[in-house]
Order: C-alpha cells, then structure tokens, then sequence
C-alpha cells in the first residue's frame, strides 16, 4: 500500500475525489465536461479500472472505481486525467492548471458502504444545491444508470448487480434507495473519509486492513449505513 498519507488497496473500490484551489470553476463550458467525461471512460479503460459511478461538479470530480491490477494505477488514472483536462484548459481558454497539488482517495468496504458511496456521489449535486433531483444533472452516471443515456459504460459492482435481473429492475431498485436517501452522518462519514484519505466502512473493515497492510486507517463515524423499506419513487 504506496503512499504515507493515501491509502490504495488491491480489487477494492475507492472513492476518488480531484478538486480546485479555492473552489475555481474547473470547467468552463459544457464542452469540457464531455471532454472530461470521454477521457474517464477512455482511462478507465487503459488502466483496468472498474467506474462504479461519477459525479463531475464544477469544481471538483468524483469517481467510484476498482483497480484489478495494481493499485497504484489508480494515481496513474488520476494523474492522467487531471493533465489532460488541464491542457485542454490551457489550450483552448488560456487558463492555468486550477488542480490541488493533490487528489484525495478512500477505500470502500464492499457491501452496504459501497452502495451507500454510489448514492452519495450521484446525490451530490443536489447536497450542493445544483439542481432539485439527481435525476435532472447530466453530469453525474444516475442517469446512465437509469438507461437514461445512449451507451451503458458503468461496470457494476456486485452488489448493484444484486439488485435485479436486469437493468430496469436494478434501476428502479436503485431509484428507491436514491429517494430514501442517506441520512447526514453517513453523509458525513462518506465525505470526511474521503478529505481525510481514510478508510470509508465500518469497524470491522478497519481492523481487516489494519491485520493485512499494518495501516489504522479509522475515520470516526456511524458503522453502517441502514437498510431501509422500499417506498415508492416520488
């Protein structure tokens, strides 16, 4: 596990988050979102990653991925993108990289966290006030994951695939958990975990990293997100 203050594991997910100095619009046209958005699934691909979800804000990116090789491939991916959104900044509007020296990593528990991350990630622009429904931004995988879009690129994780049969069927299951929602500690959770470069799950998960790499990479906080009852999708 490389890195003194980035926690990076083997076939586990990870929440990526890359963002600006001072909040500085990384993206200025819509133009630059596509561009973004080609270069994640062209990356993902040369470096054998699975995207679980994604979120692209003004300001900052989310990704929720997979490394099935090395882990550090994950920076690789991460490196790659940030310098290729930045060229094109510079290229086409005459602007300077706007990039934190460095992203952010959390590695995910698998089961209910991961889910849990995938919710939060694609609910983000409405926790930031972007727009009223996840289901109305574009710029996030919800709506791909509703087979809202041309091309199916995501490659879902077990437990998503769990869900149904099909996509419908794992769509409309996922529609009810995004309207149910994750409650502000888990919230919380998620987000501090990230920021802080720490482990997102529980107790449990804490102690197998810590028996297998020798890392405490504890982020206090709720130890897990609840299950809740299917209600209708409003």
């Amino acid at each position: 596990m490389p890195g003194k203050d980035r926690l990076l594991l083997a076939g586990h997910p990870h929440h990526l988050v890359r963002k600006s100095q001072g909040n500085e619009p990384i993206f200025l046209d819509e133009a630059d979102y596509n561009h973004c958005l080609g270069q994640i699934r062209k990356l993902s691909q040369d470096y054998n990653l699975s995207v679980h979800a994604y979120c692209l804000l003004p300001d900052r990116i989310h990704i929720i991925a997979t490394p099935h090789g090395d882990p550090t491939d994950l920076s690789t991916f991460m490196k790659a993108l940030s310098c290729r959104t930045s060229l094109r900044r510079k290229n086409l509007h005459g602007r300077s990289s706007a990039w934190e020296v460095r992203y952010r990593s959390s590695p995910v528990e698998p089961g209910q966290w991961l889910l849990a991350c995938m919710c939060y990630v694609e609910r983000l622009p409405v926790i930031h006030e972007l727009t009223t429904s996840a289901y109305h931004y574009h710029l996030s995988s919800y709506r791909m994951r509703l087979g809202k879009t041309d091309h199916y690129w995501l490659k879902d994780p077990e437990e998503y695939a769990r869900l149904g049969s099909s996509i419908q069927e794992r769509a409309e299951a996922y529609r009810t958990y995004m309207s149910n929602g994750l409650d502000r500690s888990e919230e919380a959770m998620i987000d501090t975990a990230v920021q802080r470069c720490r482990l997102t799950g529980s107790i449990r998960f804490v102690k197998e990293v810590y028996r297998e790499y020798g890392i405490l990479g504890i982020n206090r906080g709720p130890g897990r997100p609840r299950k809740r009852r299917k209600k209708p999708d409003g």
